[in-house]
């Protein structure tokens, strides 16, 4: 699993969202002042920002060496400072899909399109309803109705605390590596800071998982529950990750700056990581650590994003008729997905010991890919687009054109950006890079072939895959209170001799169309 790093330009200044125009900075410093939201810094204006901090007496040609010399020093200073090239860029975009934004581009090609399916889907449903109503008396089956909103009080309440629970992150993060009194055998440079991370990481998980299985919930509840806690730690995760990074490049730039002081002549050197490090400390307008709030940390939970950033790209206002619109379409594709569920789902499963579960699978393929639809179009296209737009949050680039996968590798990397960002950046990539430095080590002979024969991507992506799988496999455990011997883990890991196949067989390789029909037949059987 790599970033697939696409050069996507901004979106059009119609609409969609409204971009706020480049700014000078004295203009920039004046709409700060009158309390008015930071600018979109586009890449024109974040060179001239970082030109006005260096010295005057630097020419272009210093500059440029500084650039250079800034990827040298945070590759050699720390190890953790390698973690700064699996940075992932933000930037203003829309969603391919979102019909809303496409209009206020201007681009009504698609209209007619999403028209006719809509209509389609809802004929279909008229006549589901009207043969229940048929055989049962009744519209619409209020037996799952009953299983979704039973104890609702008791899980949103459940909810709520485990959102407010996350906030223990920001005096963890202040008080043991940005504080005045920080205790000096938890320096974040040192390995002890990492272990101590994860080890109130898995305490948090464990003690929410051991939350949810004391409370008797039904299925639904319970599925619901240990998503939102995977989310959850995903954004601790990247949150003490990213500031614990940030607290190694602080104290490294504070040691530097002391050590600079007490020498006669300045160094070059030294100074040049100084600024390096300061470029890292304040990338735009807001430098590490004042962004230590809960205030900055509430607007990480609520953006739609599993990626922790000092500062992303925002829009200039909240346009509440989108957001009336990304609610009414959340409620209504779930009114579709309950219909095709109760409707469609639970009857043959309730028949199942008398058909086999043969016939079974067959009659649900087509119904069970629908719901797999519905719940890609209310996650990505409804509820991330909503939150963007409350959180002014510019990058909707939620997912890529994964109906044109062509392997379960792309696949993964296209229709949930989110976690493929987060797998991308805490996961694939500092593996690849310990991968790559540790082969001067001298270890067994058994991994010293395997360092030889191995690439660093292909290690890397076995690492990522193996995470996922663990990942996936303790959320199915905890919401279905069943293990299946980790069936699901090792159809998981499975796929990395198939993605291999599919990369080094020639014949196959160059198989586009072939490629995506096996594809679209893995997904839909």
């Amino acid at each position: 699993m790599f970033v697939s790093q696409v050069a996507d330009g901004p979106p059009s200044s119609h609409d969609s969202p409204q971009l706020r125009p480049q700014m000078t900075r004295g203009e920039i410093e004046s709409a700060l002042a009158s309390g008015s939201p930071p600018p979109v810094f586009t890449p024109s204006l974040r060179r001239s920002l970082r030109k006005d901090r260096e010295d005057s007496a630097q020419d272009q040609n210093q500059l440029s060496h500084r650039k250079t010399d800034c990827s040298q020093v945070l590759s050699q200073s720390e190890p953790e400072a390698k973690e700064r090239k699996s940075q992932i860029c933000f930037q203003p975009r829309a969603s391919i899909l979102d019909y809303t934004e496409l209009m206020y581009q201007g681009s009504d090609r698609i209209r007619g399109l999403v028209t006719c399916f809509w209509t389609i889907i809802g004929a279909y449903l008229i006549s589901l309803l009207l043969s229940h109503y048929e055989n049962n008396g009744e519209f619409l089956s209020r037996g799952l109705a009953s299983l979704i909103f039973s104890r609702g009080t008791d899980l949103i309440l459940s909810d709520l605390a485990l959102v407010l629970s996350t906030s223990f992150v920001v005096p963890f993060v202040r008080v043991l590596w940005i504080g005045r009194w920080q205790p000096r055998f938890l320096d974040p440079r040192h390995s002890r800071s990492m272990i101590f991370q994860a080890a109130a990481e898995i305490g948090w998980l464990a003690v929410w998982y051991t939350w949810q299985g004391t409370r008797g919930w039904p299925w639904s509840q319970r599925c619901f529950f240990s998503l939102h806690t995977a989310v959850n730690w995903m954004k601790v995760h990247s949150y003490l990750s990213t500031n614990r990074r940030l607290a190694c490049s602080l104290r490294t730039r504070n040691e530097l700056e002391e050590l600079q002081s007490t020498r006669k002549e300045q160094n070059e050197d030294t100074r040049m990581q100084i600024k390096a490090l300061d470029a890292e400390l304040c990338p735009y307008m807001v430098r590490f650590p004042e962004t230590q709030t809960l205030s900055n940390y509430a607007m990480f939970q609520l953006c739609p994003t599993l990626v922790y950033e000092i500062e992303y790209p925002r829009t200039s206002r909240i346009r509440w008729g989108y957001v009336a619109e990304k609610m009414a379409g959340t409620v209504g594709i779930f009114i579709v997905f309950y219909i095709v569920v109760a409707h469609l789902v639970i009857p043959h499963l309730e028949r199942m010991h008398e058909v086999g579960l043969l016939l079974t699978t067959v009659h649900l393929m087509g119904p069970m890919a629908t719901c797999w639809l519905l719940f890609f179009f209310i996650t990505f296209d409804s509820i991330a687009n909503g939150f963007a737009e409350l959180t002014c949050f510019a990058d909707r680039r939620f997912y890529d054109d994964w109906w044109n996968a062509r392997g379960l590798d792309e696949f993964s990397r296209k229709w949930n950006r989110p976690v493929h960002m987060f797998l991308a950046r805490h996961i694939y990539m500092p593996v690849r890079e310990l991968w790559k430095t540790s082969r001067d080590v001298k270890r067994s002979s058994f991994i010293t072939r395997l360092q030889k024969t191995m690439p660093p991507s292909v290690a890397a992506m076995a690492a990522t895959f193996f995470f996922s799988s663990i990942l996936h496999e303790v959320t199915i455990v905890v919401a279905c209170h069943r293990w299946n011997h980790g069936l699901f883990f090792f159809s998981q890991m499975l796929q990395i001799p198939v993605i291999l196949f599919a990369e080094r067989a020639a014949w196959f390789r160059g198989q586009q169309a072939l490629r995506n029909w096996s594809f679209w037949l893995s997904m839909v059987a």
